[in-house]
Protein backbone atom coordinates (compact mmCIF):
# COMPACT_ATOMS: atom_id res chain seq x y z
CA UNK A 1 0.00 0.00 0.00
CA UNK A 2 0.96 3.35 0.15
CA UNK A 3 1.68 5.30 2.92
CA UNK A 4 -0.70 8.46 3.58
CA UNK A 5 1.49 11.78 3.15
CA UNK A 6 1.26 14.98 5.04
CA UNK A 7 2.50 17.89 3.52
CA UNK A 8 5.15 19.96 6.03
CA UNK A 9 6.10 23.58 6.75
CA UNK A 10 8.39 24.76 9.48
CA UNK A 11 10.08 27.40 10.56
CA UNK A 12 12.70 28.19 12.74
CA UNK A 13 15.63 31.00 13.93
CA UNK A 14 18.84 30.93 11.24
CA UNK A 15 20.82 30.55 14.38
CA UNK A 16 18.85 27.17 15.44
CA UNK A 17 19.03 26.08 11.51
CA UNK A 18 22.11 23.64 12.19
CA UNK A 19 20.39 22.16 14.58
CA UNK A 20 17.05 21.60 13.32
CA UNK A 21 18.69 20.27 10.21
CA UNK A 22 20.60 17.91 12.02
CA UNK A 23 17.19 16.57 13.92
CA UNK A 24 15.39 16.08 10.97
CA UNK A 25 18.28 13.92 9.61
CA UNK A 26 18.28 11.69 12.88
CA UNK A 27 14.52 11.20 12.38
CA UNK A 28 15.06 10.62 9.21
CA UNK A 29 11.04 10.54 8.04
CA UNK A 30 11.01 13.77 5.99
CA UNK A 31 10.58 13.74 2.36
CA UNK A 32 12.72 17.69 2.10
CA UNK A 33 12.39 19.90 -1.11
CA UNK A 34 13.45 22.75 -1.86
CA UNK A 35 11.53 25.88 -2.06
CA UNK A 36 13.02 27.48 -5.12
CA UNK A 37 15.24 24.54 -6.67
CA UNK A 38 17.70 27.52 -8.12
CA UNK A 39 19.44 27.77 -4.99
CA UNK A 40 20.36 24.52 -4.70
CA UNK A 41 24.18 24.41 -4.57
CA UNK A 42 26.63 21.36 -3.78
CA UNK A 43 30.53 22.49 -3.41
CA UNK A 44 32.11 21.47 -6.24
CA UNK A 45 35.18 19.50 -4.48
CA UNK A 46 32.37 17.58 -2.56
CA UNK A 47 31.02 16.38 -6.32
CA UNK A 48 34.71 15.45 -7.01
CA UNK A 49 34.90 13.40 -4.04
CA UNK A 50 31.86 11.37 -4.01
CA UNK A 51 32.86 10.35 -7.40
CA UNK A 52 36.38 9.46 -6.95
CA UNK A 53 34.98 7.48 -4.20
CA UNK A 54 32.42 5.44 -6.38
CA UNK A 55 35.13 5.18 -8.72
CA UNK A 56 37.55 3.51 -6.12
CA UNK A 57 34.57 1.45 -4.85
CA UNK A 58 33.44 0.29 -8.42
CA UNK A 59 37.24 -1.18 -9.32
CA UNK A 60 38.31 -2.70 -5.43
CA UNK A 61 34.72 -4.46 -5.73
CA UNK A 62 36.21 -6.03 -8.67
CA UNK A 63 39.59 -7.22 -6.75
CA UNK A 64 40.05 -9.96 -4.70
CA UNK A 65 41.05 -8.57 -1.27
CA UNK A 66 44.92 -9.88 -0.63
CA UNK A 67 45.94 -12.34 1.93
CA UNK A 68 46.43 -11.61 5.73
CA UNK A 69 45.28 -9.71 9.07
CA UNK A 70 46.43 -6.08 8.73
CA UNK A 71 44.63 -3.95 6.22
CA UNK A 72 46.62 -1.10 5.22
CA UNK A 73 47.02 1.98 7.38
CA UNK A 74 45.34 5.78 7.41
CA UNK A 75 41.51 6.88 6.89
CA UNK A 76 39.40 6.47 4.10
CA UNK A 77 39.83 9.62 2.66
CA UNK A 78 43.76 8.44 2.21
CA UNK A 79 43.10 5.63 1.08
CA UNK A 80 41.02 6.85 -1.46
CA UNK A 81 43.86 9.60 -2.51
CA UNK A 82 46.68 6.39 -2.87
CA UNK A 83 44.09 4.34 -4.69
CA UNK A 84 43.60 7.28 -7.03
CA UNK A 85 47.43 7.87 -7.84
CA UNK A 86 47.42 3.90 -8.43
CA UNK A 87 44.55 4.19 -10.71
CA UNK A 88 46.24 7.03 -12.94
CA UNK A 89 49.64 4.70 -13.19
CA UNK A 90 47.82 1.76 -14.04
CA UNK A 91 46.13 3.50 -16.41
CA UNK A 92 49.11 4.90 -18.27
CA UNK A 93 50.90 1.67 -17.66
CA UNK A 94 48.08 0.14 -19.94
CA UNK A 95 48.74 2.51 -22.43
CA UNK A 96 52.73 1.86 -22.50
CA UNK A 97 51.85 -1.60 -22.45
CA UNK A 98 49.74 -1.32 -25.83
CA UNK A 99 52.17 1.39 -27.60
CA UNK A 100 55.50 -0.96 -26.37
CA UNK A 101 53.87 -4.04 -27.91
CA UNK A 102 53.30 -2.21 -30.94
CA UNK A 103 56.66 -0.87 -31.14
CA UNK A 104 57.92 -4.47 -30.61
CA UNK A 105 55.84 -5.68 -33.30
CA UNK A 106 57.43 -3.02 -35.40
CA UNK A 107 61.09 -3.57 -35.01
CA UNK A 108 61.49 -7.19 -33.92
CA UNK A 109 62.36 -7.71 -37.79
CA UNK A 110 65.34 -5.69 -37.39
CA UNK A 111 66.84 -7.95 -34.49
CA UNK A 112 69.30 -6.23 -32.10
CA UNK A 113 70.68 -2.87 -33.69
CA UNK A 114 73.75 -1.54 -32.51
CA UNK A 115 73.72 2.21 -32.70
CA UNK A 116 76.49 2.78 -31.80
CA UNK A 117 78.47 1.46 -34.82
CA UNK A 118 75.99 2.68 -37.60
CA UNK A 119 76.68 5.79 -35.79
CA UNK A 120 80.24 5.33 -36.53
CA UNK A 121 79.42 4.62 -40.32
CA UNK A 122 77.77 7.88 -40.32
CA UNK A 123 80.98 9.70 -38.82
CA UNK A 124 82.87 7.95 -41.93
CA UNK A 125 80.65 9.48 -44.54
CA UNK A 126 79.04 6.88 -45.39
CA UNK A 127 75.11 6.93 -45.69
CA UNK A 128 72.93 3.85 -43.60
CA UNK A 129 69.35 3.58 -44.50
CA UNK A 130 66.80 1.33 -43.54
CA UNK A 131 64.52 -0.47 -46.09
CA UNK A 132 61.30 -2.72 -46.08
CA UNK A 133 60.11 -4.17 -49.62
CA UNK A 134 58.25 -7.02 -51.43
CA UNK A 135 59.71 -10.13 -50.84
CA UNK A 136 62.08 -10.31 -54.19
CA UNK A 137 62.28 -6.37 -54.93
CA UNK A 138 65.77 -6.04 -53.16
CA UNK A 139 67.66 -5.01 -56.55
CA UNK A 140 66.04 -1.33 -56.63
CA UNK A 141 67.50 -0.21 -54.31
CA UNK A 142 70.97 1.52 -55.48
CA UNK A 143 73.45 1.05 -52.67
CA UNK A 144 76.49 -0.08 -52.55
CA UNK A 145 75.60 -2.77 -49.72
CA UNK A 146 72.12 -4.00 -49.34
CA UNK A 147 71.97 -6.61 -46.51
CA UNK A 148 68.30 -8.74 -46.08
CA UNK A 149 68.28 -8.62 -42.02
CA UNK A 150 64.82 -10.44 -42.21
CA UNK A 151 61.60 -11.58 -43.77
CA UNK A 152 57.95 -10.89 -41.96
CA UNK A 153 54.63 -11.58 -44.09
CA UNK A 154 55.88 -11.38 -47.06
CA UNK A 155 58.08 -7.81 -47.00
CA UNK A 156 61.91 -8.30 -46.37
CA UNK A 157 63.98 -5.88 -44.36
CA UNK A 158 66.92 -4.24 -46.12
CA UNK A 159 70.08 -2.41 -44.14
CA UNK A 160 71.01 -0.47 -47.38
CA UNK A 161 74.82 1.57 -46.99
CA UNK A 162 76.47 3.54 -49.60
CA UNK A 163 79.10 6.37 -49.93
CA UNK A 164 76.53 8.57 -51.89
CA UNK A 165 72.71 9.26 -50.94
CA UNK A 166 70.50 6.65 -51.46
CA UNK A 167 67.57 7.53 -53.92
CA UNK A 168 63.97 6.47 -52.99
CA UNK A 169 63.51 3.29 -54.99
CA UNK A 170 59.42 2.15 -54.95
CA UNK A 171 57.89 0.09 -54.18
CA UNK A 172 60.77 -0.47 -51.39
CA UNK A 173 60.10 2.05 -48.35
CA UNK A 174 62.52 4.03 -46.50
CA UNK A 175 61.84 3.81 -42.68
CA UNK A 176 63.77 5.66 -39.58
CA UNK A 177 66.22 4.40 -37.71
CA UNK A 178 64.35 2.53 -34.63
CA UNK A 179 65.22 4.39 -31.42
CA UNK A 180 65.66 1.01 -29.76
CA UNK A 181 66.21 -2.17 -30.61
CA UNK A 182 63.21 -5.46 -30.07
CA UNK A 183 65.85 -6.55 -26.68
CA UNK A 184 65.72 -2.91 -25.55
CA UNK A 185 61.77 -2.70 -26.05
CA UNK A 186 61.07 -5.92 -24.22
CA UNK A 187 63.44 -4.69 -21.32
CA UNK A 188 61.15 -1.73 -20.85
CA UNK A 189 58.12 -3.75 -21.54
CA UNK A 190 59.14 -6.29 -18.72
CA UNK A 191 59.82 -3.10 -16.39
CA UNK A 192 56.26 -1.70 -17.05
CA UNK A 193 54.83 -5.42 -16.01
CA UNK A 194 56.82 -5.67 -13.10
CA UNK A 195 55.19 -2.02 -11.94
CA UNK A 196 51.82 -3.10 -12.78
CA UNK A 197 52.25 -6.06 -10.81
CA UNK A 198 52.99 -4.18 -7.72
CA UNK A 199 50.44 -1.88 -8.61
CA UNK A 200 47.54 -4.43 -8.44
CA UNK A 201 49.02 -6.19 -5.70
CA UNK A 202 48.75 -2.76 -3.76
CA UNK A 203 44.73 -2.94 -5.09
CA UNK A 204 44.51 -5.86 -3.32
CA UNK A 205 45.73 -4.14 -0.53
CA UNK A 206 43.17 -1.48 -0.25
CA UNK A 207 40.79 -4.01 -0.94
CA UNK A 208 40.60 -4.50 2.43
CA UNK A 209 39.39 -1.30 3.36
CA UNK A 210 36.52 -1.54 0.86
CA UNK A 211 33.60 -1.33 3.81
CA UNK A 212 35.35 1.32 5.29
CA UNK A 213 35.35 3.43 2.18
CA UNK A 214 31.75 2.13 1.13
CA UNK A 215 30.80 4.12 4.70
CA UNK A 216 33.01 7.01 3.61
CA UNK A 217 30.82 7.10 0.31
CA UNK A 218 27.47 7.54 2.16
CA UNK A 219 29.10 10.03 4.52
CA UNK A 220 29.78 12.14 1.57
CA UNK A 221 26.64 11.22 0.42
CA UNK A 222 25.12 12.64 3.60
CA UNK A 223 27.46 15.70 3.44
CA UNK A 224 25.48 16.00 -0.11
CA UNK A 225 22.00 15.42 0.74
CA UNK A 226 23.04 17.84 3.85
CA UNK A 227 24.26 20.86 1.88
CA UNK A 228 21.23 20.42 -1.22
CA UNK A 229 18.70 21.14 1.90
CA UNK A 230 20.59 23.60 3.61
CA UNK A 231 20.34 25.64 0.13
CA UNK A 232 16.74 24.53 -0.92
CA UNK A 233 15.45 26.53 2.49
CA UNK A 234 13.54 30.05 2.36
CA UNK A 235 15.17 32.14 3.97
CA UNK A 236 14.14 35.42 5.32
CA UNK A 237 16.03 37.48 7.50
CA UNK A 238 16.41 35.84 10.84
CA UNK A 239 13.73 33.05 9.92
CA UNK A 240 14.16 30.45 7.17
CA UNK A 241 11.52 27.88 6.59
CA UNK A 242 11.41 24.21 5.25
CA UNK A 243 9.05 22.86 3.59
CA UNK A 244 8.54 18.77 2.47
CA UNK A 245 6.35 15.49 3.41
CA UNK A 246 6.09 14.06 5.98
CA UNK A 247 4.06 10.19 6.43
CA UNK A 248 1.45 10.62 8.67
CA UNK A 249 2.27 7.55 11.07
CA UNK A 250 5.32 9.43 12.11
CA UNK A 251 3.69 12.87 12.93
CA UNK A 252 4.17 11.51 16.54
CA UNK A 253 7.82 10.54 16.32
CA UNK A 254 8.84 14.01 14.65
CA UNK A 255 7.01 16.13 16.67
CA UNK A 256 8.53 14.27 20.06
CA UNK A 257 12.12 14.85 18.23
CA UNK A 258 11.84 18.47 18.47
CA UNK A 259 10.02 18.91 21.71
CA UNK A 260 12.68 16.78 22.97
CA UNK A 261 15.28 19.29 21.68
CA UNK A 262 13.58 22.23 22.46
CA UNK A 263 13.67 24.20 20.32
CA UNK A 264 11.78 27.51 18.94
CA UNK A 265 10.56 26.20 15.85
CA UNK A 266 6.79 26.26 14.31
CA UNK A 267 5.43 23.46 12.27
CA UNK A 268 2.67 22.75 10.40
CA UNK A 269 1.12 19.88 8.51
CA UNK A 270 -1.67 19.30 6.52
CA UNK A 271 -3.32 16.78 4.02
CA UNK A 272 -2.50 17.13 0.26
CA UNK A 273 -4.03 19.31 -2.03
CA UNK A 274 -5.79 17.80 -5.29
CA UNK A 275 -3.27 19.90 -6.92
CA UNK A 276 -0.13 18.72 -4.96
CA UNK A 277 1.93 15.63 -5.79
CA UNK A 278 3.22 14.18 -2.63
CA UNK A 279 6.19 11.11 -3.12
CA UNK A 280 5.15 8.05 -2.86
CA UNK A 281 5.90 5.67 0.01
CA UNK A 282 5.51 2.10 -0.37
CA UNK A 283 4.61 0.31 2.76
CA UNK A 284 3.72 -3.58 1.66
CA UNK A 285 4.17 -7.24 3.61
CA UNK A 286 7.29 -8.81 4.11
CA UNK A 287 6.70 -11.42 1.08
CA UNK A 288 5.46 -8.70 -1.72
CA UNK A 289 8.72 -6.54 -0.49
CA UNK A 290 11.36 -7.75 -3.05
CA UNK A 291 9.23 -6.42 -5.48
CA UNK A 292 9.97 -3.04 -4.50
CA UNK A 293 14.14 -3.25 -5.51
CA UNK A 294 13.11 -4.01 -9.24
CA UNK A 295 10.89 -0.87 -9.20
CA UNK A 296 13.28 1.08 -8.49
CA UNK A 297 16.25 -1.08 -11.23
CA UNK A 298 13.00 0.33 -13.90
CA UNK A 299 12.73 3.58 -12.15
CA UNK A 300 8.78 3.42 -12.03
CA UNK A 301 6.86 4.72 -9.54
CA UNK A 302 3.04 4.60 -9.13
CA UNK A 303 2.03 8.48 -8.33
CA UNK A 304 0.52 8.76 -5.02
CA UNK A 305 -2.85 8.31 -5.94
CA UNK A 306 -2.69 5.38 -7.98
CA UNK A 307 -2.65 1.70 -7.05
CA UNK A 308 0.62 0.09 -5.37
CA UNK A 309 0.32 -3.31 -7.30
CA UNK A 310 3.32 -4.58 -5.61
CA UNK A 311 1.11 -7.76 -4.06
CA UNK A 312 0.03 -8.68 -7.23
CA UNK A 313 2.66 -7.72 -9.37
CA UNK A 314 4.94 -10.00 -7.55
CA UNK A 315 3.43 -13.06 -7.56
CA UNK A 316 2.15 -13.02 -11.41
CA UNK A 317 6.25 -12.02 -12.11
CA UNK A 318 7.12 -15.24 -10.42
CA UNK A 319 4.34 -17.33 -12.72
CA UNK A 320 4.99 -15.36 -15.84
CA UNK A 321 8.95 -16.15 -15.29
CA UNK A 322 8.80 -19.67 -14.67
CA UNK A 323 6.53 -20.14 -18.31
CA UNK A 324 9.03 -17.81 -19.93
CA UNK A 325 11.99 -20.40 -18.52
CA UNK A 326 10.21 -23.18 -18.06
CA UNK A 327 12.90 -25.52 -16.98
CA UNK A 328 13.42 -26.81 -13.97
CA UNK A 329 17.32 -28.03 -14.07
CA UNK A 330 17.85 -24.02 -15.16
CA UNK A 331 15.85 -23.02 -11.40
CA UNK A 332 17.54 -25.34 -9.37
CA UNK A 333 20.72 -24.52 -10.77
CA UNK A 334 20.05 -20.92 -10.63
CA UNK A 335 18.61 -20.67 -7.01
CA UNK A 336 21.56 -23.17 -5.61
CA UNK A 337 23.88 -20.50 -6.96
CA UNK A 338 22.07 -17.75 -5.63
CA UNK A 339 21.41 -18.86 -2.41
CA UNK A 340 24.88 -20.50 -2.16
CA UNK A 341 26.35 -17.18 -3.38
CA UNK A 342 24.12 -14.82 -1.76
CA UNK A 343 26.39 -14.17 1.53
CA UNK A 344 29.19 -13.15 -0.41
CA UNK A 345 26.64 -10.84 -2.85
CA UNK A 346 25.73 -9.17 -0.11
CA UNK A 347 28.75 -7.82 1.34
CA UNK A 348 29.65 -6.57 -2.70
CA UNK A 349 26.67 -4.48 -2.06
CA UNK A 350 24.16 -6.12 -3.54
CA UNK A 351 20.49 -5.56 -1.84
CA UNK A 352 19.38 -8.41 0.20
CA UNK A 353 16.04 -7.54 -1.20
CA UNK A 354 17.36 -8.23 -4.97
CA UNK A 355 19.06 -11.59 -3.54
CA UNK A 356 15.65 -12.66 -2.21
CA UNK A 357 13.37 -11.63 -5.71
CA UNK A 358 15.39 -13.80 -8.00
CA UNK A 359 15.43 -16.90 -5.44
CA UNK A 360 11.54 -16.59 -5.83
CA UNK A 361 11.18 -16.44 -9.37
CA UNK A 362 13.65 -19.30 -9.88
CA UNK A 363 11.40 -21.36 -7.35
CA UNK A 364 8.51 -20.70 -9.92
CA UNK A 365 10.78 -21.65 -12.61
CA UNK A 366 12.12 -25.09 -10.66
CA UNK A 367 8.10 -26.34 -9.96
CA UNK A 368 6.85 -25.11 -13.46
CA UNK A 369 9.34 -27.23 -14.58
CA UNK A 370 8.81 -30.03 -11.78
CA UNK A 371 5.34 -30.27 -13.44
CA UNK A 372 5.69 -29.98 -17.19
CA UNK A 373 8.77 -32.41 -16.44
CA UNK A 374 11.10 -30.08 -18.45
CA UNK A 375 14.89 -30.82 -17.39
CA UNK A 376 17.79 -28.99 -19.51
CA UNK A 377 15.83 -29.52 -22.61
CA UNK A 378 15.12 -33.18 -21.52
CA UNK A 379 11.85 -34.66 -20.30
CA UNK A 380 13.29 -37.56 -18.20
CA UNK A 381 10.95 -40.97 -17.82
CA UNK A 382 12.19 -41.31 -13.93
CA UNK A 383 10.51 -37.93 -13.14
CA UNK A 384 7.15 -38.50 -15.28
CA UNK A 385 5.42 -38.78 -12.67
CA UNK A 386 5.49 -35.64 -11.57
CA UNK A 387 4.32 -34.39 -14.76
CA UNK A 388 1.00 -32.96 -14.64
CA UNK A 389 0.19 -32.38 -18.51
CA UNK A 390 -1.12 -34.96 -20.50
CA UNK A 391 0.76 -36.90 -22.50
CA UNK A 392 -0.16 -35.99 -25.74
CA UNK A 393 2.32 -33.67 -27.00
CA UNK A 394 -0.76 -31.90 -28.73
CA UNK A 395 -2.91 -32.20 -25.79
CA UNK A 396 -0.72 -31.10 -23.56
CA UNK A 397 0.08 -27.35 -26.21
CA UNK A 398 -3.82 -26.90 -26.49
CA UNK A 399 -3.34 -27.57 -21.98
CA UNK A 400 -0.73 -24.72 -21.92
CA UNK A 401 -2.26 -22.59 -24.85
CA UNK A 402 -5.76 -22.71 -22.24
CA UNK A 403 -3.55 -22.15 -19.29
CA UNK A 404 -2.01 -19.13 -20.88
CA UNK A 405 -5.10 -17.17 -21.85
CA UNK A 406 -6.67 -18.34 -18.59
CA UNK A 407 -3.88 -16.29 -16.56
CA UNK A 408 -4.75 -12.96 -19.23
CA UNK A 409 -7.86 -13.06 -18.25
CA UNK A 410 -7.54 -13.67 -14.83
CA UNK A 411 -5.06 -11.16 -14.45
CA UNK A 412 -6.89 -8.10 -16.45
CA UNK A 413 -9.83 -8.94 -14.27
CA UNK A 414 -8.04 -8.67 -11.45
CA UNK A 415 -7.34 -5.10 -12.64
CA UNK A 416 -10.54 -4.31 -13.82
CA UNK A 417 -11.78 -5.15 -10.43
CA UNK A 418 -9.20 -3.13 -7.84
CA UNK A 419 -10.38 -0.07 -10.31
CA UNK A 420 -13.75 -0.91 -9.56
CA UNK A 421 -12.82 -0.98 -5.86
CA UNK A 422 -10.74 2.26 -6.00
CA UNK A 423 -13.67 4.37 -7.51
CA UNK A 424 -17.09 5.37 -5.36
CA UNK A 425 -20.34 4.72 -6.24
CA UNK A 426 -21.70 6.35 -9.51
CA UNK A 427 -23.56 5.49 -12.51
CA UNK A 428 -20.74 5.20 -14.49
CA UNK A 429 -19.15 2.35 -12.32
CA UNK A 430 -21.53 0.28 -14.15
CA UNK A 431 -19.63 0.63 -17.56
CA UNK A 432 -16.62 -0.23 -15.46
CA UNK A 433 -18.46 -3.35 -14.15
CA UNK A 434 -19.09 -4.00 -18.00
CA UNK A 435 -15.55 -3.91 -19.30
CA UNK A 436 -15.03 -6.45 -16.29
CA UNK A 437 -17.46 -8.40 -17.50
CA UNK A 438 -16.60 -8.08 -21.36
CA UNK A 439 -13.18 -9.82 -20.67
CA UNK A 440 -14.43 -13.15 -20.12
CA UNK A 441 -16.44 -13.98 -23.57
CA UNK A 442 -13.54 -12.10 -24.71
CA UNK A 443 -11.35 -14.74 -23.35
CA UNK A 444 -14.09 -17.37 -24.69
CA UNK A 445 -13.73 -16.07 -28.40
CA UNK A 446 -9.63 -15.82 -28.31
CA UNK A 447 -10.33 -19.82 -27.42
CA UNK A 448 -12.10 -20.27 -30.50
CA UNK A 449 -9.85 -18.54 -32.61
CA UNK A 450 -6.73 -19.81 -30.99
CA UNK A 451 -7.65 -22.97 -29.17
CA UNK A 452 -9.97 -24.34 -31.81
CA UNK A 453 -12.43 -24.85 -29.23
CA UNK A 454 -16.31 -25.05 -29.39
CA UNK A 455 -18.09 -21.41 -28.03
CA UNK A 456 -19.76 -21.91 -24.84
CA UNK A 457 -23.39 -20.74 -24.83
CA UNK A 458 -22.66 -18.12 -22.41
CA UNK A 459 -20.18 -16.28 -24.78
CA UNK A 460 -22.74 -14.94 -26.78
CA UNK A 461 -25.21 -13.60 -23.73
CA UNK A 462 -21.75 -12.16 -22.10
CA UNK A 463 -21.06 -10.11 -24.64
CA UNK A 464 -24.95 -8.78 -24.61
CA UNK A 465 -24.65 -8.07 -21.15
CA UNK A 466 -21.06 -6.57 -21.04
CA UNK A 467 -21.70 -4.37 -23.90
CA UNK A 468 -25.35 -2.99 -23.09
CA UNK A 469 -23.53 -1.85 -19.83
CA UNK A 470 -20.66 -0.22 -21.77
CA UNK A 471 -23.13 1.46 -23.94
CA UNK A 472 -25.48 3.05 -21.28
CA UNK A 473 -23.35 3.75 -18.74
CA UNK A 474 -19.91 4.83 -20.16
CA UNK A 475 -21.30 8.10 -19.83
CA UNK A 476 -24.28 8.18 -18.52
CA UNK A 477 -26.96 10.51 -19.54
CA UNK A 478 -30.60 11.33 -19.67
CA UNK A 479 -29.94 11.74 -23.21
CA UNK A 480 -30.39 8.40 -24.48
CA UNK A 481 -28.34 9.04 -27.92
CA UNK A 482 -25.24 11.01 -26.13
CA UNK A 483 -25.33 7.79 -23.70
CA UNK A 484 -24.91 5.25 -26.65
CA UNK A 485 -23.00 7.36 -28.70
CA UNK A 486 -20.43 7.99 -26.22
CA UNK A 487 -20.22 4.01 -25.41
CA UNK A 488 -19.99 3.04 -29.08
CA UNK A 489 -16.85 5.23 -28.93
CA UNK A 490 -15.31 3.91 -25.87
CA UNK A 491 -15.91 0.04 -27.71
CA UNK A 492 -14.65 1.60 -30.87
CA UNK A 493 -11.35 2.68 -28.94
CA UNK A 494 -11.21 -0.35 -26.51
CA UNK A 495 -12.53 -3.51 -27.65
CA UNK A 496 -10.14 -4.84 -30.17
CA UNK A 497 -7.26 -3.98 -27.40
CA UNK A 498 -8.75 -6.44 -25.11
CA UNK A 499 -8.78 -9.17 -27.85
CA UNK A 500 -5.07 -8.49 -27.79
CA UNK A 501 -4.40 -8.02 -24.57
CA UNK A 502 -5.37 -11.35 -23.54
CA UNK A 503 -4.05 -13.08 -26.74
CA UNK A 504 -0.37 -11.36 -25.73
CA UNK A 505 0.03 -13.97 -22.72
CA UNK A 506 0.40 -16.08 -25.24
CA UNK A 507 3.86 -15.31 -25.65
CA UNK A 508 4.21 -17.20 -21.98
CA UNK A 509 3.94 -20.65 -23.58
CA UNK A 510 5.84 -19.31 -26.91
CA UNK A 511 8.91 -18.23 -25.53
CA UNK A 512 9.07 -20.53 -23.20
CA UNK A 513 8.75 -23.44 -25.96
CA UNK A 514 11.31 -21.85 -27.91
CA UNK A 515 13.57 -21.76 -24.89
CA UNK A 516 12.59 -25.74 -24.78
CA UNK A 517 13.58 -26.37 -28.14
CA UNK A 518 16.76 -24.57 -28.10
CA UNK A 519 18.14 -26.77 -24.98
CA UNK A 520 16.87 -29.57 -26.83
CA UNK A 521 18.72 -28.91 -30.18
CA UNK A 522 21.97 -28.15 -27.89
CA UNK A 523 21.87 -31.39 -26.17
CA UNK A 524 21.24 -33.41 -29.72
CA UNK A 525 24.17 -31.34 -31.15
CA UNK A 526 26.60 -31.95 -28.35
CA UNK A 527 25.38 -35.69 -27.90
CA UNK A 528 27.65 -36.97 -30.48
CA UNK A 529 31.53 -35.12 -28.98
CA UNK A 530 34.20 -36.55 -27.10
CA UNK A 531 33.55 -35.66 -23.55
CA UNK A 532 35.23 -33.32 -22.48
CA UNK A 533 33.53 -31.08 -25.47
CA UNK A 534 30.18 -32.17 -25.03
CA UNK A 535 30.45 -30.70 -21.74
CA UNK A 536 32.00 -27.57 -22.88
CA UNK A 537 29.30 -26.94 -25.52
CA UNK A 538 26.66 -28.23 -23.32
CA UNK A 539 27.56 -25.38 -20.21
CA UNK A 540 27.90 -22.67 -22.90
CA UNK A 541 24.99 -23.28 -24.47
CA UNK A 542 22.89 -23.88 -21.69
CA UNK A 543 24.29 -20.73 -19.92
CA UNK A 544 23.54 -18.38 -23.00
CA UNK A 545 19.74 -20.21 -23.59
CA UNK A 546 19.36 -19.51 -19.63
CA UNK A 547 20.93 -15.88 -20.06
CA UNK A 548 18.01 -15.32 -22.88
CA UNK A 549 15.11 -16.67 -20.63
CA UNK A 550 16.45 -13.77 -17.77
CA UNK A 551 15.88 -11.39 -20.99
CA UNK A 552 12.36 -12.40 -21.60
CA UNK A 553 12.01 -11.94 -17.77
CA UNK A 554 12.19 -8.22 -18.57
CA UNK A 555 10.88 -8.26 -22.16
CA UNK A 556 7.65 -9.79 -21.70
CA UNK A 557 7.28 -10.39 -17.78
CA UNK A 558 7.67 -7.23 -16.94
CA UNK A 559 5.79 -6.11 -19.86
CA UNK A 560 2.89 -7.93 -19.10
CA UNK A 561 2.54 -6.40 -15.60
CA UNK A 562 3.65 -2.49 -16.40
CA UNK A 563 1.86 -2.72 -19.62
CA UNK A 564 -1.24 -4.88 -19.99
CA UNK A 565 -1.85 -4.68 -16.77
CA UNK A 566 -1.14 -1.25 -15.25
CA UNK A 567 -3.15 0.28 -18.60
CA UNK A 568 -6.20 -1.80 -17.64
CA UNK A 569 -5.93 -0.52 -14.24
CA UNK A 570 -5.67 2.97 -15.45
CA UNK A 571 -1.93 3.50 -13.73
CA UNK A 572 0.70 6.45 -15.43
CA UNK A 573 3.12 5.48 -12.96
CA UNK A 574 3.66 9.06 -12.56
CA UNK A 575 5.21 8.61 -9.28
CA UNK A 576 8.67 9.85 -7.92
CA UNK A 577 9.89 7.86 -4.48
CA UNK A 578 9.82 8.97 -1.02
CA UNK A 579 13.10 10.37 -0.19
CA UNK A 580 13.80 11.09 3.25
CA UNK A 581 16.62 13.10 4.64
CA UNK A 582 18.44 10.78 6.98
CA UNK A 583 21.57 9.38 7.63
CA UNK A 584 22.19 6.38 5.93
CA UNK A 585 23.72 2.71 7.42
Amino acid sequence: MIAPMKSLLLAGRQVDRAAVLNILQEVGVVHVEPVDPSTLQVPLDLLKEIETVAQAIDVLSKVTPAEGQIPPPGTPARIVDEFQADFVLLTRLETDKVTLAHEIERVAPWGRIARDDLQALRHRGLHVEFFICPAGYAEVIQADVCQRIAEHAGEEYLLAISRTPIPEAPPARRLPQPERDVHELRAALATVLEEEKRLRENMRELAKRLPEIRAYHQELLERKRFAEVETGLLNDGPIFVLRGWLPAACEATLRQALDQAKLPVGLQLADPTDDEQPPTKLENPWWCRPIEVLFSLLGVVPGYREADISPTFFPALIIFTAFLIGDAGYGLLAGVALAVAGKSLRERGVPRPIIELFLALFAGTFLYGVVTNTWFGEAPAALARFRLLPDDPEAATRTLKWLCFLIGAVHLSIAHLWKILRRSWEPALLGEIGWLLFIWPMYALVLVLVNDEPAPAWMLPGFGVSLALILLFTAPSWNLFSAIGQGLGAIALNAASFLSDIISYIRLWAVGLAGGILAHSFNELARPLPLVLMVLVLVVAHLMNFALGLVALFAHGVRLNLLEFSNHLGMEWLGREFDPFRKRS
